[in-house]
């Protein structure tokens, strides 16, 4: 078998900052370390008393009933937000002193996501980064693929695989996940076609194959997702989604309803953290009141992408296309029971972060393209940081929306017109 390497053509080349990054990656995590580095680390710590008293004040096993190796243990924060490890001068203690190899899986390889997909594994970055997000938005041709090299990972041997896709002979969802990733993401690169129609063809195309793709289908539902991904591509009946999508009212601010709703939790939970500072002060700034703020922020909204021009528009239309396309590519569908489950929580998401960069830039007049990139790419980090890679804050807005029945197809285009 012929083992073939693929990332981004974005992501290509990809090299950290360091200090010329406006921001770290050692500040307000939940940083893992895997049983293997746990160990090393340890025997590492263990040769004098101050490295020893520093492991046992930093480092704590994972207390939880069901535990991997790769959450075997955590490193502990310091009451600023920052990692326990860290020196006088803000670098890692740990790689200073015992060099990468003791290094955690997540430090290590961080914003770096390696998953294996049949005969080939896939590079790509963690929109968390913001030279991450910086290469994503600007990529000019966001479906290409190059070779990369594994002697090009901070780790070239035994470096960690996120993710591996089952090659299980009756494992019919896994084995045509190739294929239907590709659809979709073609679906949502080609912008002949309006940002809103995009996202509702790939969504309806979910809902659709989701009756006969999904965990634990049957095998002889083959022919059946060919008709349908040819269906979904013929130019006729993108035409009729385009028409249904631009003439939807949804009657209410359900978006905005949402939105509001699960920025509220977060605010609640860590008023601290960078995307709760950014809604609170949108509020303030945006809010004469606290009574009815879905409503207000929805005329805000829709009053800011009318007075946008038309190249503000589309480039903040394509940084969202590129954010979606790393996270169709980067997290995989088949993590979920069905296709559509997977991109009802992605259009809720989206739906959250279109929010917040219309009402961000809509404080500042006349943004030149630089300006505009700049807070584009500080919302999208953050929002990746506090709340897209975020999975227990994401479980708990799967049972909210679960709960108030919203997890179906007909909330689908309330979700896409903001």
């Amino acid at each position: 078998m012929s083992i073939s390497y693929k990332t981004p053509a974005s992501f290509s080349g990809f090299s950290c900052l360091g200090g010329d990054c406006e921001d770290t990656c050692c500040r307000n995590w939940e940083v893992k370390l895997d049983r293997q580095h746990y160990e090393l680390v340890k025997n590492a710590m263990l040769s004098n008393e101050h490295d020893k008293a520093v492991f046992d004040n930093s480092i704590y096993l994972n207390g939880r009933s069901i535990v991997s190796d790769h959450d075997f243990s955590f490193v502990r924060m310091r009451e600023d937000g920052f990692c326990s490890m860290l020196d006088s001068k803000g670098l890692c203690s740990i790689h200073a002193k015992f060099g990468i190899s003791t290094l955690g899986d997540v430090c290590t390889m961080y914003p770096r996501v390696v998953s294996r997909c049949g005969d080939t594994f896939e590079l790509s970055g963690a929109l968390s980064c913001p030279e991450v997000v910086r290469r994503c938005i600007d990529a000019k041709n966001p479906l290409k693929l190059k070779r990369f090299k594994p002697a090009e990972l901070p780790r070239s041997n035994n470096y960690p695989i996120q993710r591996e896709l089952s090659q299980l002979d009756d494992d019919f969802y896994s084995q045509h996940f190739s294929m239907v990733r590709d659809a979709i993401m073609a679906m949502m690169a080609n912008d002949e076609y309006d940002f809103e129609t995009r996202l509702y063809l790939i969504t309806n195309l979910a809902n659709k194959v989701s009756d006969f793709y999904h965990r634990g289908c049957d095998k002889s539902a083959g022919g059946q997702l060919d008709v349908v991904l040819s269906a979904y591509a013929e130019r006729g009946f993108i035409s009729k989604l385009d028409m249904f999508i631009k003439d939807y009212d949804a009657g209410s601010p359900i978006s905005l309803l949402v939105t509001h709703s699960v920025l509220s939790i977060k605010l609640q939970q860590a008023s601290t953290e960078n995307i709760s500072l950014l809604y609170n002060d949108l509020i303030q700034f945006y809010c004469h009141s606290n009574e009815n703020i879905p409503e207000m922020l929805t005329v805000k909204v829709n009053n800011i992408i009318k007075e946008l021009d038309f190249n503000q528009q589309q480039y903040i239309e394509q940084s969202l296309t590129r954010y979606i396309l790393n996270c169709l590519y980067r997290e995989w569908f088949v993590t979920m029971p069905d296709p559509f489950t997977y991109m009802q929580m992605l259009l809720v998401r989206i739906s959250i972060l279109r929010t917040l960069i219309y009402l961000d830039v809509g404080r500042d007049s006349g943004l030149n393209t630089k300006e505009l990139e700049k807070k584009i790419v500080y919302v999208m980090y953050n929002f990746a940081r506090n709340i897209d890679q975020n999975l227990e804050f994401l479980k708990v807005v799967y049972n909210a929306l679960s709960e108030q029945n919203m997890m179906n197809f007909d909330f689908s285009p309330a979700f896409i017109r903001i």
